[in-house]
């Protein structure tokens, strides 16, 4: 189901699977998207796991159907994205809850551990961004294509025509295009326009932070990181990550992209399911 959170500056648009409802039962599961994604893009990939888990999946600033300001110069350094992780998590899950997420999401999941490792049980991060720490935010290619990105259709299914087969969803089911376009489309002017706007999605692409693999030294909870062959994970930020944190359950998986949880759903759920029994580690120490 769809559910609205309100934060002091907005709502925050989830979606939530909670099984059979024996909410005390099952640990909480939060969800973190990609930038230009939403939760909905994710819904073949989470709803299989509410057998063991309350699952719910936010749409960030900015995406999906949230409606949190998205003001000039707000999305600098990603801050904004685990600020608002951690109200989210404040509310629903004071106690704590494991944090997956992919690309933006993993990387806004790994800072919100770093700072409050009292709301994090365990991580588990798909395909993070890590930015060499010597690269300074700024234009990049995905932030010039983001904003030259068409983002008006006649309706969803003449955007899932666009979309099939092409540029970054060439390796997706069609269902999971399908799943991203009703969570992240709206109705303009006798059709449907994207709800992350391009120019947020392009600013997001520009302020992507570096040096955030170091962040692994502040964790304190058990950590798996799962990547792509040529990904944003790179083999260097994962050994800075890995010799940071040795306990980190590193899984390389070939053949995949940067859009691992698309085209391999099953080794993304079989690791989150991994760490369903996770609590957090004492202070200063590493997850046994």
């Amino acid at each position: 189901m769809r559910r609205s959170l309100t934060l002091p500056d907005g709502e925050v648009s989830q979606l939530v699977w909670d099984g059979d409802g024996r909410d005390g039962q099952r640990p909480l599961l939060h969800f973190a998207h990609a930038n230009g994604f939403n939760a909905g893009t994710y819904r073949g990939l989470l709803a299989p796991l509410a057998e063991s888990f309350r699952v719910v999946a936010s749409d960030a600033r900015g995406h999906g159907f949230t409606r949190l300001p998205t003001t000039p110069g707000l999305a600098t350094g990603w801050t904004v994205f685990r600020d608002d992780l951690i109200a989210v998590l404040e509310r629903i899950a004071p106690q704590g809850a494991i944090l997956a997420g992919h690309s933006m999401g993993a990387t806004a999941s790994l800072m919100t551990a770093a700072l409050r490792p009292d709301l994090v049980h365990a991580l588990v991060l798909v395909e993070p961004v890590f930015v060499p720490k010597h690269v300074t935010a700024g234009a990049n290619e995905l932030s010039l294509r983001a904003i030259k990105r068409r983002d008006t259709f006649a309706s969803l299914e003449a955007a899932l025509d666009t979309y099939r087969g092409r540029g970054a969803f060439k390796t997706w089911p069609d269902e999971t295009i399908r799943d991203y376009l009703e969570g992240g489309l709206e109705p303009f002017e006798g059709g449907v326009r994207l709800t992350c706007r391009p120019a947020w999605e392009a600013e997001d692409f520009r302020s992507a932070p570096p040096g955030k693999s170091e962040l692994a030294a502040e964790v304190k909870c058990p950590v798996t990181l799962i990547h792509a062959d040529d990904g944003t994970a790179s083999a260097g930020e994962v050994a800075i990550f890995e010799r940071l944190y040795p306990a980190t359950r590193v899984i390389a998986k070939a053949g995949a992209t940067h859009f691992l949880p698309m085209e391999f759903p099953q080794v993304v759920r079989d690791e989150i399911l991994k760490s369903r029994n996770a609590r957090p580690a004492g202070p200063g120490s590493l997850p046994a």
